[in-house]
Parts: structure tokens; sequence; C-alpha cells
């Protein structure tokens, strides 16, 4: 059975209610928490661990019988319905101190996302999708740009072998080094844009693309016409530039 709206609208206010408790350590921590490297040589910091493990707490008294996973302690994706963390996204800007780092769940049900979560906690902006009911920030309904390629900024997120095609295509090619402040920013208007070609998590990826196309955007894997978050090769968009975009990614895509 699908989680209903009103166990996702509770969530919704436990987990609220959580992230804004752990604000001020976020922010105690930001941009002098020590760190380590993991396997995959990417860091990880005390901060990561404990947020995870709040969320997994959370979302266990919420519901035990909705599964949970995440960046820091592994997910198994077959699950039909579980919750999927990205205690602290962007974990290398948080350490240096740029303003670009969030804190990120999505509750997964049958292979789709069906509600997102991304908190940024140092401009206390905090978004919400729900799949059919559209997205939020701090509670005001947000919606994607209508800007024409020529006027756009687009984030390339593992396909620098664009920019040099795209730059004369549009305004500029931003690079924030953290997929839930982009995917949110594309979310609410500020970009236009988004090319992913990397090779990171699902937790990386599934909650902004819920975010965007909640907020009027479209998102659409490489070499398909739908969405599946556990590839991470998609372009997500406002829809005036979307359809360019994909036939640019495609192209280039081909050639690589």
């Amino acid at each position: 059975m699908a989680p209903s709206a009103d166990f996702m609208r509770t969530a919704e206010k436990r987990l609220r209610a959580l992230l804004l408790e752990l604000r001020p350590q976020l922010l105690a921590g930001h941009g002098s928490i020590e760190h380590q490297l993991k396997d995959d040589k990417s860091v990880v910091t005390a901060m990561d661990l404990m947020v995870e493990q709040r969320l997994r707490e959370v979302c266990h008294e919420l519901d035990p019988r909705v599964g949970f996973g995440g960046e820091e302690t592994g997910v198994d994706l077959e699950q039909s319905t579980f919750w999927l963390a990205d205690p602290i996204d962007g974990t290398e800007a948080f350490i240096r101190g740029l303003p670009f780092s969030t804190n990120m769940i999505t509750l997964i049900h049958n292979g789709q996302p069906i509600m997102s979560i991304i908190y940024n906690f140092f401009l206390d902006e905090f978004f919400v999708a729900i799949k059919g009911e559209g997205a939020t920030c701090n509670g005001h309904p947000i919606h994607v740009s209508d800007r024409p390629l020529k006027q756009s900024f687009v984030v390339l997120n593992g396909f620098h072998q664009l920019n040099v095609p795209l730059r004369p295509q549009v305004s500029g090619i931003p690079k924030m080094h953290a997929s839930g402040y982009e995917l949110s920013c594309v979310a609410k208007g500020a970009l236009d844009g988004s090319i992913v070609g990397g090779t990171k998590g699902a937790w990386d990826h599934a909650p902004g693309a819920l975010l965007i196309r909640e907020a009027g955007g479209r998102v659409e894997n490489l070499g398909s016409n739908t969405y599946d978050y556990r590839n991470f090769r998609y372009v997500a968009a406002n829809p005036v530039i979307f359809d360019e975009l994909k036939a640019i990614a495609e192209e280039a895509d081909k050639h690589a």
C-alpha cells in the first residue's frame, strides 16, 4: 500500500522539526569541522554520520515498516517502500565553509520518488515536493523559470565536455559541486537547467528531480522519455529549454 497523504504530511513536520533542531550544530561545524576520506576518496565528517542516524531514528518512529538507507550506511534500492537519505549533500562545500550544502531525504515507493525534502540549513530554505501536489519552499509554492536558452544558467554535472559547445548558447555555466543546491535552484527558478552525466548515488539526484518535476520542470534520462532515479544520466530543466538541452546532451553523448 502506498504511503498516505497524511503520513507524508506528518513526515514533513517531523523531519522539518529535526532539521531545525540540528541546524545550530550544522552552522557551528560549517567551515571548521574535521573530515576523513572514504574508500571512494570522497570526504565524510562526524556530522554526516550523526545526521543520517538522526534521520533514521525519526523515520523509524514514523513507521518502522518503511525501510531506510543512506549515503553513509548503505541502501537496498530493491525495497518496496523506503527513505533514501543524503545527510549532508555537498560535504566538500561544508568543510570549506561554502554555502551550498543541504540535507536531503526522499521517500521511494515501487521504484518512484513520491516525496522529497531538501533543506538548505545555511539559508534556512526548506523545500518539499509530494508527487502530484506541487513543490514549496518554506510553505510557499515554487516554479521553474521560463527563460530561453540564451538567457539561461545551466549546470553541468559530470558532462564537462559540454563546456565548449554549450557556453556560446547560454548566459552562464555555474558550478557549486552540490547537486541538492543546484537542483533546488532549478526548481525555484534561480537556475534554469542541469545536465547530469555522473556516477554519484541515487541520494544525490532523486530529491531534486522530484522537486523540479513538481515545480513544473521536465526531467528525463538520456536516450529515454522517462526518468528512473537509479539512472544518473539525465536532463532537468524548465520546459522552454528542455528539448534543446536534451538534444545537445544526447548529441555530445554520442561522441563521448
